[in-house]
């Protein structure tokens, strides 16, 4: 993959701070009007055993032409001494007649299934989603419940919130089609599989449109270093002919133009090829990203197909730790 600037460069990178869009502790609640929205979380934890685990989990709210206004949530549970997942992918009851009319399938397929009853949530509600017993909210001032399979916690946020490539949109046709903040680091206290645990966490929030066409795909990188700063990068390709159609990298508040290189391939049993290992090299950055397992696969109910989605390791100028997101690798081989 090799991107080619346009204008990006007068853009992006000459900023000292950020220049809010929007007010982020405004908008943390559900939204109407939009195609999708998601709430994001990755996090680190170790328990009062001495498990080491990686968490993942999005809870999604998609409309989509006619169909009713519907629920996805998944995640992911990782055991960081062995690689092993607790996959968990989880539709709303709502969509099932659409699932079964649009494949002919009548019930979901291992390892999905359906999250009971009808969408509570309706726009303009605060951030309170409550997916059968899978649950995230805000209960104070930028302090969160997480409560999703085995994993219970709450999240209280230590750094400002991350408006990414500087201004919070990230649209493509239109900068307002798509609006994306982070927050890099939560402190996390509570339980995993029962035993008490405390960590580091990550939170992505995003609504809008323009990321999900079906011609689109993504590679994306939510990076904390170890010096404090966050990285929050990603390239969007169109999967007809491998364009890059935007590469930026933010690192703290301030957006890049970034190539992203990949440095290794891995084929999984479906034989989507994802390139695991990457360098990314964006204004004074030049990062190794690096897969900390290779068979991170999950399998998705969407369009996209499967994706990739798991814990890496980062060097080069700065050393820190993160997650990689991987989406339509699967999908690109069939076009």
């Amino acid at each position: 993959m090799r991107f080619r600037p346009l204008l990006l460069s007068a853009l992006l990178g000459c900023s000292a701070g950020p220049d809010w869009a929007f007010d982020p502790d405004r908008e943390e609640g559900v939204h109407s009007g939009v195609e999708v929205e998601w709430w994001y979380h990755y996090g680190w934890l170790s328990d009062e055993d001495g498990g080491e685990w990686a968490w993942v989990s999005s809870f999604f709210r998609y409309k989509a032409g006619t169909l009713p206004q519907s629920r996805y949530l998944i995640s992911d549970l990782i055991d960081l001494k062995t690689g092993r997942g607790r996959y968990r992918s989880r539709l709303g009851a709502e969509a099932l007649a659409a699932f079964t009319r649009t494949t002919g399938i009548p019930r979901l397929p291992a390892p999905h299934d359906v999250i009971p009853g009808e969408p509570l949530e309706k726009g303009g509600d605060p951030l309170r989603l409550e997916y059968g017993g899978d649950r995230f909210e805000r209960t104070g001032d930028r302090i969160y419940r997480l409560r999703a399979g085995e994993v219970d916690l709450e999240l209280r946020a230590t750094s400002e919130p991350l408006p990414v490539e500087g201004t919070g949109l990230t649209g493509l046709e239109r900068r307002e089609d798509m609006h994306y903040y982070t927050i890099p680091r939560l402190d996390a206290s509570g339980t995993v599989l029962g035993k008490k645990a405390k960590g580091l966490f990550w939170y992505d929030h995003q609504w809008g449109k323009s990321w999900i066409g079906p011609k689109l795909g993504w590679s994306w990188w939510g990076l904390q270093l170890d010096d404090g700063t966050a990285v929050n990068a990603y390239a969007l390709r169109d999967i007809t002919d491998g364009r890059v159609l935007r590469s930026v990298l933010t690192h703290d508040a301030r957006p890049y133009p970034m190539e992203a290189r990949p440095l290794e391939w891995w084929e999984s049993p479906s034989k989507a090829r994802y390139p695991v290992s990457w360098e990314l090299a964006a204004g004074p950055l030049r990062l190794r990203v690096e897969a900390m397992f290779k068979e991170r696969e999950l399998p998705l109910l969407s369009q996209t197909g499967p994706l990739w989605e798991g814990p890496v390791r980062v060097t080069g100028t700065h050393a820190g730790r993160g997650f990689q997101e991987l989406v339509s690798y699967a999908r690109e081989r069939r076009e």
